[in-house]
C-alpha cells in the first residue's frame, strides 16, 4: 500500500476540522474587504482576548498603554455584489471591561458554506499583556515581550517571538516556533515540527507528524518531547545535568553528553542520567525517527 502524501493527508485534515466546526469551505470568485479599526487605553498590565474565523491573528508589542485593533472584514460570493452584500453577516465587537479587551468576529447567519468569508486581526498591545487568542483557519503570530499567552487554530502556523510569560500553544494542521517564553511551555500539533529556542523551561511538546527540536536551558522537573513520525533533537548546554528516558520504534539514539545508563541501553532505548545530582527528567518518545541529545557550542 502506498504511503498518503502529506499534502493529501493535510487538506483531508483541514477538511475534517471544518466539518466539526459546522463550516464547510469552498473559494468563491469574488471577496470584498473592509475594515475595522479602533483603539483602547488601559492599565498595565491587561488582557486581551481576540476571535477570528477563517482568518490569520497578528500582535505585536507597542511603547505605551494603548491597544490598537485592526480587523480585516471578509466577504465571498459568486458576484462582487454578492461579496458585498455578504460583509453584512460578518460581525465585529470590540469591547472593554476592566482590564480586559476583547474583539470577536463571526458570522450572524446560520450559513455552512463560508466560502471565503472570514476576518484577520493585527493589534499592538502593551508589554506583557497576557493573550488569549482563537482563530479557526489562519496563522497566529506574536512578536515581543508579552506575558501568558494561549493561542489556538485549526490550520494554520504558531510562532511566537520574544515572549516574556508562559506558552500554550496548540494547532491541528501546522508548525509551532517558539523563540523566548518562561515558565511552562506547552505545545501541541497534529501535522508540524515544534520548533523552541528557550531558557530555563518547563516544556511538554507533543506532535504527531512532525520534527521536535530544542535548544538552550531546561528547568528542573519532568520535561516531554513526543512526535509520531520524525525525529527530535535536545541542544542543551555543555555542563546540563538531567536524566531521561528515550524511546524509538525505527531509528536510533544518539548523545554528545557522557550517560550512566540506569536501564535499556541500545539503539532504541535508552534510559540514563548525565552530569551529577540531576534536577530535569526529559521524557523523548517517537515511533519513527531518531533521537539526538546534543552539546551546544
Amino acid at each position: 500500500m502506498n504511503p498518503i502524501p502529506h499534502f493529501v493527508r493535510t487538506v483531508a485534515l483541514a477538511t475534517l476540522s471544518l466539518a466539526a466546526c459546522n463550516a464547510n469551505w469552498s473559494v468563491h470568485p469574488f471577496t470584498a474587504n473592509e475594515a475595522v479599526t479602533q483603539s483602547f487605553t488601559t492599565t498595565v498590565p491587561t488582557r486581551v482576548v481576540a476571535e477570528m474565523f477563517n482568518g490569520s491573528i497578528e500582535v505585536i508589542t507597542g511603547t505605551d498603554a494603548t491597544i490598537k485593533i485592526d480587523v480585516d472584514k471578509r466577504g465571498g460570493g459568486d458576484t462582487q455584489a454578492a461579496a458585498q452584500e455578504d460583509l453584512k453577516n460578518v460581525s465585529v465587537t470590540m469591547t472593554q471591561t476592566g482590564d480586559t479587551v476583547s474583539v470577536i468576529a463571526k458570522r450572524t447567519d446560520a450559513r455552512v458554506d463560508i466560502g471565503n468569508s472570514g476576518a484577520s486581526a493585527s493589534l499592538r498591545v502593551p508589554a506583557g499583556t497576557v493573550l488569549e487568542l482563537h482563530s479557526g483557519n489562519g496563522k497566529v503570530v506574536v512578536s515581543g515581550p508579552v506575558g501568558k499567552s494561549k493561542a489556538v487554530t485549526s490550520n494554520g502556523g504558531i510562532e511566537v517571538k520574544g515572549a516574556a510569560g508562559p506558552l500554550s500553544l496548540t494547532t491541528s494542521n501546522g508548525s509551532i516556533t517558539v523563540n523566548g517564553g518562561s515558565g511552562q511551555l506547552t505545545l501541541e500539533t497534529s501535522n508540524g515540527a515544534i520548533n523552541i529556542t528557550a531558557d530555563n523551561v518547563d516544556v511538554s511538546a507533543r506532535s504527531s507528524n512532525g520534527a521536535i527540536n530544542f535548544k538552550g536551558s531546561l528547568a528542573a522537573g519532568e520535561q516531554t518531547f513526543r512526535t509520531g513520525n520524525s525525529s527530535i533533537k535536545l541542544t542543551l548546554p555543555e555542563g546540563a545535568a538531567f536524566s531521561f528516558d528515550a524511546q524509538t520504534s525505527n531509528g536510533k539514539i544518539n548523545s554528545d553528553f557522557k550517560v550512566t545508563a540506569s536501564g535499556n541501553f541500545n539503539d532504541t532505548s535508552l534510559q540514563g542520567t548525565v552530569g551529577e545530582n540531576p534536577q530535569a527528567k526529559i521524557v523523548l518518545h517517537t515511533s519513527n525517527g531518531n533521537i539526538s541529545l546534543k552539546q551546544s557550542k
